[in-house]
């Protein structure tokens, strides 16, 4: 059978094939013409009505579309210049970016990924309109999808072979060229990512963002670089659909979820996840605990009124060098189904957010960063303190609104990074000191400080029992090679993957009653006037948001008391080790966010009430030495602990020096 004659064959199926299935569709889409110009097939059901087609589709789709498109053009002969799209969705031949090669060119494929950059809009010349410069008669010349115009070979009136193109005249169809990327889940660890160029046309054209999932249907075709010479495959996309639901390349068989299903049953279960995560390093269960909850996250809800409540839980680790921080990290960004792990050091603002790139054609677009790629799983940074301050200010946004914001070269976007941050630190002055406030030892930002649920501090500290145990755990992973799993990491994946998925715990009025208790009485534990504030509602959240990860865990439906009990010992555990103050002994949350304690401001406001005192009394200038003595004589302070406040003051540019040993309010 020759091809004609195929194609005559495929019309005529498509015309019963819509007649049938998708009369109302068509006749629907031919009324509302220009304003709709396709039509959704579903693939399944193409190849219930005719297999055969269905494979054709496959194997030569250009002639197949253009087959259907004819048929539709047949059904309602009133319709002349119709030219309907047809699209063609849930299609099986689903391959993934990275075996996606050459032996595929020239067939019909789908393909899931990432969007990491969109490209700006621009008209393609579709049919071309020329004029012949010896007798102006007028020619219309079909163009294909290259670079190259095709003029006619020869005026059919005159024979001339000099022509001009006609701009205006000529018809033009909108085309966008996008990159994508295959999805994180897909990636063994150090392996870079498979990319694939697209191309969208007509009204497949700005329906894309950096940092969408979504599963591409169309014709791998090849081009050849004029400057290179060389050939390039893309996707000439046919149909776009997003992929919102979380982690469902994960593919759950049958077989996995019952194997979940009996696991959430084990009335060890949360034991058996905790010591799974990162069983190669020995102790810190409480950094565990608060990780394995994190992987399973809380509900993330939307309101009414479209505020959105992040369900999200944002973990600090703060600690000695060399206790594990990195091997944590880079385990959790395994472990997690949908993971990306950056170094401080190597990353910048634009690469957690969205770099603005020139495109071929010298234009502006945007591509997506490690927060936009990492939606709705797991980031980690390592050495947070070790990046540039105008670099960490792009993790403002995104810890608690989870979006990225972007105003570059001309571009305004919002962009998606629903994800948990995971992040780690060392001490300012290398080793962690217990008497001294936070904020002082870590090289951040009180406002970043503040956006961590939790924040852990981990010291080196020296203990024989404490050593002998974990020499001996060290000694023996490298002796025998293995680490003792509790749970498979491949299953654990899974099953954080179905948590995430399906389960979705409501609070109980029992677990209410026990988070409003811990509020209230830790809120109201000192009466005095002046007292420090111990905790605020960022960290009523933080404990809601655990214990509804706690009930994940077990697959529960409701959050129970025991659940809220765990995310407040929790807490605690984080506000004492993190949010004392070492002078007072008191929960003070200005600690905790990593700003001035109280009893440090009130100190710092006698030192300046004094100094306006010492002012007035020798003519404008208060002598230090005075200061000093008078610090000591009416409030017991020390002179190391006055000349702290001093210096202190005089950075924040409250006070200057205007001579050696005088001090004057700015």
């Amino acid at each position: 059978m020759n091809s004609t004659t195929k194609s005559q064959t495929s019309i005529i199926k498509f015309e019963e094939f819509f007649a049938t299935s998708y009369k109302d569709d068509v006749f629907e889409i031919l009324e509302t013409y220009p304003d709709e110009r396709s039509l959704i097939v579903d693939y399944n059901e193409l190849e219930m009505f005719d297999p055969d087609l269905a494979d054709l589709l496959i194997d030569k789709p250009e002639e197949v579309i253009e087959a259907a498109q004819i048929a539709i053009k047949n059904i309602d002969p009133l319709v002349k210049d119709a030219d309907i799209n047809i699209r063609f969705e849930h299609t099986s031949n689903v391959i993934p970016l990275k075996t996606l090669l050459s032996k595929y060119i020239g067939t019909f494929v789908a393909a899931d990924g990432i969007v990491r950059k969109t490209d700006e809009i621009r008209p393609r010349i579709e049919t071309g309109v020329f004029e012949c410069r010896g007798c102006m008669r007028l020619h219309e010349v079909e163009q294909t999808s290259g670079n190259r115009i095709i003029e006619p070979s020869l005026c059919s009136e005159c024979g001339g072979r000099s022509f001009r193109l006609l701009q205006e005249e000529s018809k033009y169809i909108d085309t966008q060229t996008a990159r994508m990327q295959e999805p994180l889940e897909n990636l063994s660890g150090g392996t870079e990512p498979k990319q694939m160029l697209m191309v969208l046309e007509d009204d497949l054209v700005d329906q894309l963002n950096p940092g969408d999932k979504v599963r591409v249907t169309g014709t791998l075709r090849t081009f050849r670089e004029e400057r290179s010479g060389k050939f390039k495959n893309y996707i000439y996309v046919n149909h776009i659909e997003p992929l919102e639901q979380e982690f469902e390349e994960l593919q759950l068989s049958e077989e996995d979820e019952e194997k979940i299903l009996e696991l959430s049953k084990d009335p060890n279960i949360y034991d058996k996840i905790i010591k799974s995560t990162a069983p190669s390093i020995r102790g810190y269960r409480e950094v565990k605990e608060a990780i394995a909850l994190q992987l399973f996250g809380g509900a993330a809800k939307q309101l009414e009124d479209e505020t959105k409540l992040r369900g999200d839980i944002h973990i600090l680790i703060v600690g000695d060098p060399g206790i594990g921080k990195s091997q944590i990290l880079k385990y959790v960004s395994r472990l997690a189904p949908r993971s990306i792990y950056t170094s401080g050091k190597g990353t910048t603002g634009a690469g957690l957010t969205a770099a603005a790139v020139r495109d071929e054609l010298g234009g502006w677009s945007l591509e997506a960063g490690a927060l936009v790629l990492g939606d709705q799983g797991n980031v980690c940074v390592d050495e947070l303190d070790k990046m540039r301050s105008e670099d960490r200010s792009a993790l403002h946004e995104a810890l608690e609104q989870q979006t990225v914001s972007i105003a570059k070269a001309g571009i305004m976007a919002t962009l998606n990074s629903r994800c948990s941050v995971l992040a780690a630190a060392n001490p300012k002055f290398g080793r962690f000191d217990r008497f001294k406030v936070l904020a002082e030892q870590i090289d951040l930002p009180a406002p970043i400080i503040s956006r961590f649920d939790l924040i852990f501090v981990i010291e080196d500290k020296p203990s024989v029992e404490g050593d002998s145990k974990l020499a001996e755990h060290i000694l023996k992973i490298h002796q025998e090679n293995t680490v003792d799993y509790e749970i498979e990491p491949e299953l654990l994946r899974k099953y954080i993957a179905y948590a995430r998925k399906n389960v979705h715990p409501v609070l109980t009025d029992e677990a209410n009653e026990i988070l409003r208790e811990f509020y209230v009485s830790t809120r109201n534990s000192n009466t005095e006037e002046q007292a420090p504030v111990p905790i605020t509602a960022r960290q009523l959240e933080a404990i809601i948001r655990l214990s509804e990860a706690s009930a994940k865990i077990k697959l529960k439906d409701t959050v129970d008391k025991e659940d809220a009990e765990k995310a407040v010992r929790l807490q605690m555990a984080c506000l004492k080790e993190v949010g004392v103050d070492p002078e007072t002994g008191e929960i003070d949350i200005e600690v905790m966010e990593g700003r001035t304690p109280t009893s440090e401001r009130e100190k710092m406001q006698k030192v300046m009430e004094e100094i306006g005192l010492l002012e007035e009394e020798f003519g404008n200038q208060a002598p230090l030495n005075v200061l000093v003595s008078n610090m000591a004589e009416k409030f017991d302070m020390s002179e190391d602990k006055v000349e702290s406040i001093v210096r202190n003051l005089n950075q924040k540019g409250l006070i200057y020096i205007p001579s050696t040993g005088y001090l004057k309010r700015a």
